[in-house]
């Protein structure tokens, strides 16, 4: 049918048709499966005896416990951890627990400061290793968040592995928002002109890189100002964090994934009955950073689009995926429902989780 078809098709039957939705629409009506709106307008399909909806990167295929899980990062670090899983050793504070979070910090310097759930990316303060800056960073999250997550830095290449029904789809790494000196153009200059292919891309998931005070110290850290010329190849990162709605950069790994590496992720949905999909953070030895993989966090909502349309590589078509998941190959007449947890390992999470019942109900 095409993008554009599909779109016109959903914006006709009354359902939200953004480009997640837009994309398993596709996908789904290409195999003549019925796609209908609920009365949130989301995108909806029976599964066997369930009703599966989309909305964006939010959906209800993952069970609810599967969601709880995830919500919580320092939650789902400690069940990791249960698990012999390679996973950032962390701890949330309360807002007005400055010193005793930085008493916890100065054992694991360097740290990290973010909020504990959710943020986008937002209000990520990477390598601390001082009172000042800790505290500032611990100050920006809890104007924020009731929480604050101090977390022991881990070196590695950030990277964003997909998995659907505990096997994994795509990967890609993630780079902080950068530009790379010619010898001759300023840092503005430079951004000006990434900003410029951007728009010129129509890449649908890449943002602009905005200028502002997090790129001016980012910038000061490296002894640069907007003004300075970096020497030609040289590159000058502009924020600490890698998140593509900041500005950053997605690049398709998926063939790079080593064998261990995949096998982790894969024991990583295991850990926790019910996710059906799943975005994993990690942290994986690259470039002479990091010995070891680690699992920095589990995203329950993952955005799939960034997989379609990488920033450079190859395009992975995880829309598809997911749709075969659910109702098996296209040979496969007849739907089926994901797979549900079984009662056993259900029963050994929640005897797990058990001993974390508070952080729930903060």
């Amino acid at each position: 049918m095409g993008l554009a078809q599909t779109e016109k098709y959903l914006k006709r039957h009354n359902i939200k048709a953004g480009l997640t939705s837009t994309l398993i629409a596709d996908r789904a009506l290409a195999r003549g499966i019925e796609v209908f709106p609920d009365a949130q307008r989301r995108l909806t399909m029976k599964v066997g005896g369930r009703y599966v909806w989309f909305d964006g990167s939010l959906s209800n295929i993952n069970s609810v416990l599967a969601r709880r899980c995830v919500r919580y990062k320092d939650v789902t670090s400690r069940l990791l951890q249960n698990y012999d899983i390679n996973a950032a050793t962390n701890v949330a504070f309360s807002r007005d627990q400055l010193h005793q979070a930085w008493a916890w910090a100065e054992a694991e310097m360097p740290v990290v400061v973010k909020p504990p759930n959710d943020g986008m990316g937002d209000e990520v303060h990477v390598g601390i290793s001082d009172f000042a800056e800790f505290q500032r960073a611990f100050a920006a999250v809890g104007a924020l968040s009731e929480s604050v997550l101090v977390e022991r830095f881990i070196p590695g290449v950030e990277h964003r592995v997909l998995l659907i029904h505990g096997k994994v789809a795509a990967a890609a790494r993630r780079i902080p928002a950068h530009v790379v000196g010619d010898g001759v153009s300023t840092i503005a200059e430079l951004v000006e002109q990434k900003n410029r292919l951007r728009t010129e891309s129509a890449n649908p998931v890449h943002f602009q890189i905005p200028v502002d005070d997090v790129v001016v110290r980012e910038l000061a850290k490296q002894s640069f100002a907007l003004g300075s010329v970096p020497a030609e190849n040289e590159r000058a990162w502009l924020r600490p964090n890698s998140n593509v709605h900041s500005g950053g950069d997605g690049v398709d790994a998926t063939d790079e994934l080593r064998p261990e590496e995949v096998e982790m992720a894969e024991q990583t949905a295991k850990a926790i009955p019910g996710l059906r999909i799943a975005g994993l953070d990690l942290l994986l030895p690259r470039d002479g950073q990091g010995s070891a993989p680690h699992v920095l966090e589990i995203n329950g909502t993952p955005m799939i689009t960034g997989h379609h349309y990488p920033w450079y590589g190859q395009s992975r078509d995880v829309a598809a995926m997911l749709v075969e998941s659910m109702f098996g190959k296209e040979s496969d007449r007849r739907p089926r429902p994901p797979e549900k947890p079984r009662s056993r390992a259900s029963r050994q999470l929640r005897q797990r989780l058990r001993p974390l019942r508070p952080l729930f109900r903060r």
